[in-house]
């Protein structure tokens, strides 16, 4: 998509989630997996956007509620250990439960719009909400918290990280949170002589900061989101206590999610609904993708304004202002509420067309891809359309490719400062009559892709240029294909580490690049403000050419 103003930002629904910046999101974001199927003690998480919000949260500007917390709907104190306990390794199993309720494939209505196609949303990182009831500080159980994180990075971030330039912006962020004067102190190359430097330091912050309060765990995890973001890699993150469950819910099988169920994004001073989940408390009230919000509880909303939309409560009604194509604004109520979010959304063009929009790469997303292409075949389906618009990433994208490659084939590396491990096609799924073997038989197809289509989703391009199976539409993906492990740091909260990065095939490496379309089109918003969709139209007339070809 083309982005005239602003980042396009995704804002679905909080699946269980707290990384909720105060003055960001009403919507709330989701939790989501990148990468393929999980090794050893490894996560594979959603990458970070990289969005950032200029929200100053120096001590004399700070609002806080005594004993409640503002934004997230967490409790103020975690009911944890003052010490941090930080695992050597990650806490996911890769084993994950068969028993967790698992959504479905989902058939698009035929009515429903082609322009509907962004996805389920990243996780959003910004300055960590600032929560609970002032207190002194427990200046070791913070520094234990920094420390924890700081291990994780230097122990197992894919490349040897710059720990002077880390704890420098730590530093930074700690004299900013007290109102001192950032200390004149030089890192070199040693890491420990480096955090004792830190430590030393950290403590002289704050003993200068006499009678200085602040709510309990929130300093530690402000200077561990600034030391997560110096390291300059999407997939490098801090987590909250939230967060962290919603990805250990999400690796489970739980999709679940709690918000309105909208993607919305800004152009030349307005913010636009892009994508409407359907079943959300959103499209329930009659939400349509390309209406323009207008006004939010009643304070008037722009591409800068619109960021102070409060984040709602579950069960909480809001009101929109929608301007909408050819009718006067319209007002509506929605209340935040619990819906699913799809693996997978199907339907049949042009009677011989299989579309499968793959919204996020969830537990079961090569089963439900599977019980699609049946499906599809059935109504007589003779090439594909493969979506992957909006998809941050996931899981289990060796199983998705197998259902077009043979098991076994390696499809990429994994490398990291240990090495460079091959990654393999899988075709196990768990109960399908292709369970073994790829979708027979092979048929024509092409990959939609975007600037938000991330990890798993770019591994998944990479593997269809690879293996010849057809051309990629659309414009460069989002540049995010790492593998993550997510380290817990002792208060309830996580840094999610990216612990190797990924090299395709034929030998692409494009993490921080992002994946080049084999045909270049792009969507502005007026398209889908009108319900156009000129990349789905570029794949549809590509694969009309094709068949019509095979059939001569």
């Amino acid at each position: 998509m083309k982005k005239n103003t602003g980042q396009f930002i995704t804002i679905l629904s909080a699946r269980r989630l707290g990384l909720i910046p105060v003055l960001l999101l009403a919507f709330s974001v989701l939790l989501s997996a990148c990468g393929g199927t999980p090794q050893p003690n490894a996560t594979l998480t959603a990458p970070n956007p990289s969005i950032t919000v200029a929200v100053q949260l120096s001590p004399v500007s700070i609002t806080v509620n005594a004993g409640a917390a503002v934004g997230t709907g967490a409790p103020a104190s975690p009911d944890i250990t003052s010490t941090p306990v930080v695992a050597s390794t990650p806490t996911v199993d890769s084993k994950f439960p068969t028993s967790a309720p698992q959504p479905t494939s989902t058939p698009i209505p035929a009515t429903s719009t082609p322009g509907a196609t962004a996805t389920a949303e990243p996780v959003v990182t910004a300055t960590p909400v600032v929560s609970g009831t002032l207190e002194a500080i427990d200046q070791d159980a913070e520094l234990k918290t920094i420390k924890a994180a700081y291990d994780a990075i230097n122990k197992h971030l894919f490349k040897q990280p710059d720990t002077a330039a880390i704890l420098l912006a730590a530093l930074k962020e700690v004299a900013n949170i007290t109102g001192q004067t950032t200390p004149d102190v030089t890192f070199g190359s040693d890491t420990e002589a480096n955090w004792n430097s830190f430590s030393t330091q950290f403590t002289k912050l704050l003993n200068a900061a006499s009678g200085f309060k602040y709510p309990k765990y929130q300093l530690a995890r402000r200077v561990v989101n600034v030391m997560a973001e110096t390291v300059g890699d999407e997939h490098t993150y801090f987590m909250d206590p939230a967060s962290y469950q919603s990805r250990q819910n999400l690796l489970s099988g739980n999709n679940s999610s709690v918000g309105f169920g909208v993607v919305v994004t800004t152009q030349d001073g307005k913010a636009y609904i892009v994508r409407v989940v359907a079943g959300s408390p959103a499209d329930k009230a009659g939400i349509k993708a390309g209406d323009q919000i207008v006004e939010y509880d009643g304070t008037p909303i722009t591409d800068k304004t619109w960021v102070i939309i409060k984040n709602a409560a579950e069960n909480e009604a809001h009101t929109f202002v929608l301007a909408r194509s050819g009718s006067q604004p319209i007002t509506v109520q929605v209340t935040k509420g619990v819906y699913t979010l799809p693996t997978v959304e199907y339907r049949l063009i042009n009677g011989h067309i299989g579309y499968i929009a793959i919204r996020d790469f969830f537990l079961n997303v090569a089963d439900e891809t599977d019980k699609a292409m049946i499906e599809l075949r059935k109504q007589g389906a003779d090439s594909w359309v493969l979506d992957v618009r909006e998809n941050p990433g996931g899981i289990n994208v060796e199983q998705v490719t197998g259902r077009f490659v043979a098991g076994g084939e390696i499809m990429g590396y994994t490398t990291n400062r240990q090495g460079r491990d091959p990654m393999k096609v899988n075709n196990d799924l768990q109960d399908s009559p292709n369970k073994g073997k790829p979708f027979t038989p092979l048929l024509p197809l092409t990959l939609l892709q975007d600037d938000n289509s991330a990890s798993s989703s770019e591994i998944l391009a990479l593997a269809v240029r690879d293996f010849k199976l057809g051309p990629i539409i659309g414009v460069k993906s989002a540049g995010a294909l790492g593998y993550t492990a997510a380290y817990p740091l002792g208060d309830g909260s996580a840094i999610s580490v990216t612990i190797s990065e990924y090299e395709s095939r034929g030998g692409e490496k494009v993490n921080g690049i992002g994946v080049t379309p084999d045909i270049t089109v792009e969507r502005t918003i007026a398209e889908i403000v009108a319900g156009n969709d000129p990349q789905l139209a570029a794949g549809v007339d590509y694969l009309e050419k094709i068949v019509a070809k095979k059939k001569q």
